[in-house]
């Protein structure tokens, strides 16, 4: 003789852990994807209240306060940017600069990089700048 009934368990799915896994997958994908816009110089442009954006995709050098020089993105050797501007220039239709120079760096050293773009085929050279904050006028 039985004095209780067995009761069957229904199955089910324990949510908590799941709730672990969802949170712990979005504090990845966030954290990941804020270091995905980093660029690989840290440059304080001048400033300029004239600034344009352009149409088309230009040859970007970039140049840090530690003279370090990447062209469109890439890190490259004091020693090989003639080389590697003329590379580009044969490689690409652009005949177009861009010069972002931190605003640290010697007049001198901004003229050998005008001197080599020029010697490597480019035709134009354009200075990059960040826009100048707007000021309310009274």
């Amino acid at each position: 003789m039985r004095l209780f009934e067995p009761r069957t368990r229904r199955p089910g799915i324990i949510l908590t852990p799941l709730i672990d896994i969802l949170f712990l997958l979005i504090i990845f994908f966030v954290v990941s994807s804020r270091l995905a816009d980093e660029s690989g110089l840290t440059l304080r442009l001048p400033e300029s209240g004239q600034a344009q954006s352009l149409e088309r995709t230009p040859v970007v050098v970039q140049v840090g306060a530690d003279e370090t020089v990447q062209i469109n993105g890439l890190p490259v050797p004091p020693e090989r940017i003639e080389e590697a501007l003329t590379e580009l220039r044969a490689s690409e239709a652009v005949d177009l600069l861009v010069l972002q120079v931190d605003h640290r760096v010697s007049h001198g050293r901004v003229v050998q990089l005008m001197d080599l773009a020029k010697a490597a085929g480019f035709l134009r050279v354009a200075f990059g700048t960040q826009p100048a904050p707007l000021t309310k006028e009274r």
